[in-house]
């Protein structure tokens, strides 16, 4: 009898151990059918997110917890040569997950406009992907297709799935 419930407990504790380092190393999983919301874009806002000149730049910013932080200094190494900083499409994906398209004018004359795309999580209030636009047009398209974002530029396709900018 000890060794039936030894076994038994043995196992339940696996069963627990297994199940707790699974759900700590998974990223918080997508819902199926989790498809991307549009976010209104304004002159200078897109949801939680605003744009402001600095002495030297454009910030982009994002009202944490803790303050407002200069989402830029994630995206670009220079911020203070961003120049112009305009948010060209914004979604929401799932409850944390926002995705931005923006262009900088850090590329001057020689490209006029420099477009990234990225990923904030609104839980860990945090750049969590980004990636350049190839191109150098100041023309970008986007399109939504279930959780398929495809974003262009120039013909080239940068293609996200499920929020994830890499």
């Amino acid at each position: 009898m000890k060794h039936v419930f030894a076994a038994a407990l043995l196992a339940f504790a696996q069963q627990g151990f297994a199940a707790t380092s699974q759900a700590d190393t998974d990223p918080d999983p997508v819902a199926p059918g989790t498809t991307y919301e549009v976010v209104t874009v304004g002159e200078d806002s897109a949801g939680p997110f605003t744009t402001q000149g600095m002495d030297l730049g454009t910030a982009l910013n994002y009202p944490s917890r803790a303050g407002v932080i200069n989402v830029m200094e994630s995206i670009v190494d220079e911020p203070e040569y961003t120049g112009y900083v305009a948010i060209e499409k914004a979604y929401k994906f799932g409850p944390t997950k926002y995705v931005l398209v923006i262009s900088t004018g850090e590329g001057g004359n020689a490209c006029p406009a420099s477009t990234y795309v990225f990923t904030f999580d609104t839980k860990t209030e945090q750049v969590d992907g980004k990636t350049a636009v190839e191109g150098c047009s100041e023309g970008i398209e986007a399109l939504t297709e279930g959780n398929k974002l495809t974003v262009k530029k120039d013909g080239a396709a940068t293609v996200i799935y499920n929020a994830v900018v890499e």
